[in-house]
């Protein structure tokens, strides 16, 4: 893995750090490179050296996010549910004003959609080839299972449930073991 600068990683946290800020007030076709740029403490020269769009920012977060998914799939052998959920929740607590945000604003299912389907191909990824499932059948099990875990989550975010984020991971584990097995 190509190792980056660490300038170039302060600058690019500094717009991850805006852009997850500017989406919890705004709706995300309304954020502008300058206000991104002025919280992040850049010029929009700075910004355009990294990203050509804030739709480059967005997707940038989701490759992360989708790498982070892949990374506890392939380092968690023999595969444990408990590490594989415990994981998921960090992920989550990394950001999860964010998270919460785009839960609660319908304009934003676009994203919880690409977190559905980040999760569902790092599923498969991650253990069809080791699966005695065909094809059709195993792309119905990880939808359920990608599709449950997301719907959980989004749920818990944006209800005013007194569970907290470690109960929600304990029962979200009991409800997805079974279709679970199904797969791994």
């Amino acid at each position: 893995m190509k190792k980056i600068d660490r300038r170039i990683q302060k600058t690019k946290d500094s717009i991850h750090n805006a852009f997850i800020h500017l989406i919890q007030i705004k709706e995300y076709n309304s954020i502008t490179i300058t206000e991104i740029a002025s919280i992040a403490n850049i010029d929009r020269k700075t910004f355009y050296l990294h990203y050509t769009s804030i739709d480059d920012v967005l997707k940038e977060f989701s490759i992360e996010a989708a790498e982070a998914v892949r990374v506890l799939l392939q380092e968690n052998r023999p595969f444990d549910i408990r590490l594989f959920f415990q994981g998921l929740t960090n992920i989550m607590e990394d950001n999860i004003c964010f998270y919460r945000h785009v839960s609660s604003i319908t304009s934003y299912a676009f994203f919880l959609s690409q977190c559905k389907n980040i999760l569902k191909s790092s599923l498969k990824d991650s253990f069809f080839s080791k699966s005695e499932l065909h094809e059709n059948v195993f792309d119905v099990y990880s939808e359920f299972i990608a599709s449950g875990i997301i719907g959980i989550y989004t749920n818990w975010l944006i209800s005013d449930s007194k569970m907290n984020l470690a109960e929600l991971t304990t029962h979200a584990i009991d409800a997805v073991s079974n279709a679970w097995e199904k797969i791994v």
